[in-house]
């Protein structure tokens, strides 16, 4: 393999692998990335074995071929070159960099030991545009949960409708859903689920106005297709949590409040609140919430904010970093609490404007003490 390639373009397209290589794995081999020079292009590969990415850019081949080098070393490398220009060339157990006065030689392993890569379904697929879909991950990504083991809580699930895209994800103490409307003509499919590290790979993917991606399904895969790069993903079987008698919208108790004021007001309170529990108790009465630290290994701290309510004074306590979340997630400039009684799951949602349709639906279960 024998090739000169712009170092900005191949740097692009490496940082849409990062999020896929572990770092630590028992499979040497799944810590590097697959390079493949052909025609008037390269072509990188990365995999985990459950999701694979692949891109592409151009390049002068003077040689075809093919090699694995180590995806963090790589990229801290071309990274850091001091050139545009970048000459890869690989022989025996060497790749050789190149780029204008700097040379290194990188230790390879062989091409052949690289995992099967799966196949790209036939098709162009079903159209989705990819704004719209990114906003749908920033207002759900956030409770899909962290904790390996909880299969069905470590993926968002995506539905298809004839008028409209639903995500929903839930980590047991939380949810959160949003659907926006759109017409897909025939669905692909009625749901599936997207593990937490497809979410944030559809987030990496870089969305200008009008970006399309297309979607299929392969017998044992799902694809998203963005010009030259595709991610597969293998297809989960788990069976996703029944959320939806959890979206309660007929709660009769309703606060409206600035988004920012409160952002800035949990975060202070919650400097102060219990590290296990983040809890911090929320008081609504008339055109005012207080929130109030719960916790005294630092001390202790409240603060009011204003608010439109009417109603019988109620309060509840919930963690606080679950309550910022939604609010770092969501761009309105009002958000509404709704509740039934002190409790009850505590429902956010933002207070839209006219003209945007989508719908966001955010579930707390309060702390119990």
């Amino acid at each position: 393999m024998d090739l000169k390639v712009n170092r900005l373009a191949l740097l692009e397209e490496l940082q849409l692998l990062q999020g896929v290589v572990e770092r630590r794995t028992a499979i040497p081999i799944l810590s590097n990335i697959l390079l493949r020079a052909e025609g008037d292009r390269i072509e990188l590969a990365a995999t985990d074995l459950d999701v694979t990415v692949f891109a592409r850019c151009s390049a002068v081949v003077r040689q075809e071929g093919r090699t694995t080098v180590n995806n963090k070393m790589f990229f801290d490398l071309v990274r850091s070159l001091p050139a545009d220009a970048v000459d890869l060339s690989a022989q025996d157990t060497r790749l050789s960099v190149r780029s204008g006065a700097f040379t290194s030689q990188l230790a390879v392993l062989d091409a052949a030991d690289f995992p099967t890569l799966p196949e790209i379904p036939e098709g162009q697929g079903f159209a989705v545009d990819l704004g719209v879909l990114q906003r749908m991950i920033d207002h759900t990504a956030f409770a899909v949960s962290v904790e390996e083991g909880h299969f069905q809580y470590n993926a968002a699930l995506f539905l298809f409708a004839a008028e409209d895209l639903q995500m929903v994800a839930t980590d047991g103490h939380r949810l959160a859903w949003t659907k926006v409307p759109c017409t897909v003509g025939a669905l692909p499919f009625e749901q599936q689920l997207l593990p937490r590290k497809v979410l944030h790979q559809l987030r990496r993917l870089p969305a200008e106005e009008g970006s399309t991606l297309y979607l299929g399904r392969g017998e044992n895969h799902l694809a998203f297709r963005l010009a030259d790069r595709m991610l597969l993903s293998r297809v989960l079987e788990a069976r996703f949590p029944q959320y939806e008698r959890v979206l309660v919208r007929d709660n009769p108790l309703r606060a409206v409040v600035n988004r920012s004021e409160l952002q800035a007001a949990v975060r202070r309170v919650a400097l102060l609140a219990s590290e296990r529990t983040k809890g911090v108790e929320l008081q609504f009465g008339e055109d005012s919430l207080a929130l109030t630290s719960v916790g005294f290994d630092l001390g202790q701290a409240s603060e009011k904010v204003v608010c439109r309510y009417r109603g019988e004074p109620v309060r509840t306590l919930v963690n606080a970093g679950y309550v910022l979340d939604f609010l770092n997630a969501v761009e309105a400039p009002e958000v509404e609490f709704q509740l039934r009684d002190a409790d009850g799951p505590v429902v956010l949602s933002p207070v839209m404007g006219s003209g945007i349709a989508d719908e966001c639906l955010y579930v707390i279960m309060p702390i119990r003490v």
